[in-house]
């Protein structure tokens, strides 16, 4: 089994300006879509991501409640209006947490993934979160170069001693 490594950045001040590309919050009417992309795209994944569901969204009693999680969970979508990528975002104990951020294999490579990050980080900043987490397989090259790229570190037990306000 592969470690996992939960990594940790200060929020908003990496990008004030408005995506390049269009996004928008992701909708309860979105969750289909998105549950039959994730499947295809970890269809060849590991036993650990096949395991992961996104039935979660959108069912949770909190959603509909949780402006964090609505207001920072996006999409974009190309031609057709079919979802090419999307970033998910549940707050833990007053905490964002980045559950989910995957672009469709045709759509990879144009910067989609960066530019979601991007815009959610700057949302959360706007509602008052001063940081967020995602936590990452170490083997996942891709994902820890974007992560890293965009100031994320790893998380410490001193972090929870360090308040970035």
């Amino acid at each position: 089994m592969n470690a996992l490594i939960t990594l940790v950045a200060v929020t908003g001040h990496q990008n004030n300006t408005p995506a390049r590309i269009p996004v928008r919050p992701l909708e309860p009417g979105d969750i289909p879509e998105l549950a039959s992309l994730h499947r295809d795209i970890y269809a060849d994944a590991g036993a650990q991501q096949r395991g992961r569901d996104l039935g979660w969204i959108g069912t949770s009693p909190d959603w509909g409640r949780n402006r964090t999680a609505e207001a920072a969970s996006l999409v974009t979508s190309g031609p057709g209006g079919k979802i090419t990528a999307a970033i998910i975002i549940t707050e833990r104990d007053g905490e964002a947490v980045i559950d989910e951020l995957f672009t469709h294999p045709d759509h990879r490579r144009q910067g989609l993934a960066e530019e979601l990050l991007l815009h959610c980080m700057h949302v959360l900043h706007t509602l008052g979160l001063s940081t967020v987490t995602v936590t990452v397989d170490e083997n996942n090259s891709a994902a820890m170069a974007l992560y890293l790229s965009r100031d994320f570190r790893r998380l410490t037990d001193d972090d929870a001693e360090y308040d970035y306000d």
